[in-house]
């Protein structure tokens, strides 16, 4: 598919979507009688060939289905054939100059024989309902961006969910302690890790997890060691280090790609669910096999996980959870294991059934080689101009320094001292008149939201009922999870019986806090609809007092006031920048200067030293500064103030800026 549509061959695309979402109804009809013959891991190694059918580039077949139907239409009863008649073939319609595709056609005899079985004919006149290029050029553009664009939108998400649980993750997570590192280290060895990865706990998390495709992380509840024995902590961590020693994370990836590609096709997200459970099962598996741990301690560790994590669920993309599909695992994990033998050729049967799968598919799939070596197009004379129009990129700068330190964009800049001449954002003195307006002003604004405030306080507190029916849940859910060797569930049935036991719980708890939620939101829609009047005319006359603020400051120094100080706090930010890369030598000292107006009337001045604190206060420093020809008297004085600590500059500075 991916192969025919940067070709542009639209039909073997639909051809091979049509193929991939036949391999994934067979897998999805024959996964679990496959894992009950022959293993989780062969029922988990089946889901690899739709994947191949979908990444595979055409298949050619000799006899395609699509020629044998062309040909019982096309041929008549002349042109029976005979056995020793060379075989001819049928021409695709193809633009002048370009090399044509041939399917095999039955041979043919009498005049006939020395031509084609049939004639295609090119242009227009072959498909006539296309006589206009342009509408199946727009058609086929159209349809490749939905297609497109739904991808991309895709794998977007999933990137940026897996993005954004990761920072959380790097943010929040803890090292685990030495006792459950060393065990960690014990349980890597015996299932044959080479080398243990991060343990970390954290409270962001529920119940065990592995996540991060590079550097993989087993992400355990800050409450493991409290809540699960050491041989529940065992099986756990046995769990997610198979996960990673099986590149069970790389496979998920795949899987998202794999739906991405195909975000369109409801099979696509069922075939998600299923392989997941494979996957599972197939490390479940893989753990019982290795014997870290026994089926009992492994089969209560599961139970113990999804107790827990049954009130929050913790959803990531890239992460792989202990509770995945447990009532399904549990069923495969009371199935006999097959043996070895009996594995191994359930691997090879289904080896041969994929290939055989992936050749029949080719049938759908009629005469889509494409020879383009006659076409090929140099893409750098393509792409040699330069677009005319270019979108200038915005860009966000952060400036912090207090007596002389500096941080620009978080960053401390270790080896520059600065100094601001001055006072860039000094304005005219306010008139008296001025300045009492603008305090009652302010103070009305200020009245204004403390009666906003008072009325979100006499929202009336909502009750919540959870206390007494969170307890007996817990009780009811204990009593659901607790299993003996007597009492844990035998066969299939007996495990439905208890899922849906724990399903019905789950939907009564569900049923109440649904019932809470509504009985919130009435109240919060009554006290909306009583007091929403008030808060609508509080806002109202706040507004109207920070316009006549804002049109007073604008009588008094000018409209452009706010863009003259948002201007030169661009200007400061430069100069500081061009200090951090200025070349200078251990304590030089250097004037920095830009006007920050367009009338040239307000400069902006800053000194610039190399070295630390005890540069900036040093003789020479200073004997530099008042030689200087860029400072008048009253700036000289200004920077001796503010270097002897009489005068200091803490200054915070958020620009948005664009390149041009």
């Amino acid at each position: 598919m991916i192969f025919d549509l940067n070709s542009l061959n639209f039909t073997y695309g639909v051809q091979t979507v049509i193929a991939v979402s036949v391999l994934i109804a067979l897998i999805l009809f024959a996964r679990k009688h496959v894992a009950r013959q022959f293993g989780a891991g062969v029922a988990y190694a089946l889901w690899a060939i739709p994947l191949a059918r979908l990444v595979l580039p055409p298949l050619s077949m000799p006899t395609p289905l699509a020629g044998f139907f062309e040909m019982f239409q096309s041929q008549s009863p002349a042109a029976a054939g005979t056995a020793d008649a060379a075989p001819a073939f049928v021409r695709s319609p193809e633009p002048v100059g370009s090399a044509a595709n041939a399917v095999w056609a039955p041979p043919t005899t009498g005049p006939e024989a020395s031509s084609p079985l049939f004639e295609v004919a090119h242009g227009p006149a072959a498909f006539p309902e296309l006589s206009e290029p342009v509408l199946g050029g727009l058609l086929l553009g159209t349809v490749l961006a939905v297609w497109a664009g739904g991808a991309i939108y895709m794998l977007a998400r999933s990137s940026f969910a897996h993005h954004s649980f990761m920072q959380t993750l790097r943010r929040e997570e803890m090292p685990a302690s030495p006792e459950l590192a060393s065990l960690a280290d014990d349980v890597a060895r015996q299932i044959g890790l080479k080398r243990t990865p991060q343990i970390s706990t954290s409270f962001i998390s529920s119940g065990p997890l592995v996540s991060g495709l590079f550097r993989p992380t087993v992400l355990l509840p800050a409450w493991f060691e409290e809540d699960y024995t050491v041989s529940q902590q065992r099986a756990a961590l046995a769990h997610e280090l198979t996960h990673i020693k099986r590149g069970d994370l790389w496979a998920l990836q795949m899987s998202e790609i794999f739906v991405s590609a195909l975000w369109f096709n409801p099979l696509a997200y069922i075939a998600r669910r299923a392989f997941r459970t494979d996957q599972e099962a197939a490390c479940d598996s893989d753990v019982l096999k290795s014997g870290a741990s026994s089926p009992h301690a492994y089969g209560e560790t599961l139970l113990k996980a999804v107790q827990l994590a049954l009130p929050e669920r913790l959803t990531a993309a890239a992460s792989l959870p202990l509770t995945h599909a447990l009532k399904e695992r549990m069923i495969r994990m009371t199935t006999p294991s097959p043996s070895r033998s009996r594995r191994l050729l359930g691997a090879g049967v289904s080896g041969l059934l994929g290939s055989a799968a992936l050749m029949s598919s080719a049938f759908v799939a009629t005469a889509c080689a494409s020879a383009e070596a006659d076409e090929k197009v140099d893409m750098a004379e393509l792409a040699g101009g330069e677009p005319d129009n270019i979108n200038p990129v915005p860009q966000h700068r952060s400036l912090h320094f207090k007596d002389g330190t500096l941080f620009i964009d978080g960053d401390k800049v270790e080896d520059r001292q600065v100094v601001i001449i001055g006072d860039p954002f000094s304005v005219d003195a306010m008139t008296p008149e001025l300045e009492r307006e603008i305090e009652i002003l302010t103070s009305k604004i200020e009245a204004e939201t403390a009666e906003i405030e008072t009325l979100v306080a006499s929202m009336p507190h909502i009750e919540l009922a959870f206390e007494g029916f969170d307890e007996e849940l817990n009780r009811k859910m204990e009593m659901a999870f607790s299993f003996t060797d007597e009492t844990m569930p035998k066969s299939e049935a007996e495990w439905e019986a208890w899922a849906e036991k724990v399903e019905a719980q789950a939907e009564e708890w569900e049923a109440h806090a649904e019932a809470i939620a509504e009985r919130a939101e009435a109240h919060a829609d009554a006290w909306e609809t009583r007091f929403e009047p008030q808060m609508d005319a509080l806002e109202a006359r706040i507004e109207a007092h920070a316009d006549a603020l804002e049109r007073k400051i604008e009588i008094a120094y000018g409209e452009e006031f706010e863009d003259e100080m948002e201007h030169t706090h661009i200007v400061l930010t430069d100069l500081v920048e061009q200090c951090r890369d200025a070349n200078l030598a251990e304590g030089e000292t250097r004037i920095l200067e830009k006007s920050s107006s367009q009338d040239k009337t307000r400069d902006v001045k800053i000194a610039c030293i190399k070295g630390d604190k005890d540069t900036l206060k040093a003789k020479a420093t200073i004997k530099s500064v008042m030689k200087s020809d860029k400072l008048d008297a009253a700036e000289k004085k200004a920077f001796k103030k503010q270097v002897n600590g009489s005068s200091s500059h803490t200054i915070t500075i958020e620009t948005d800026t664009t390149d041009e």
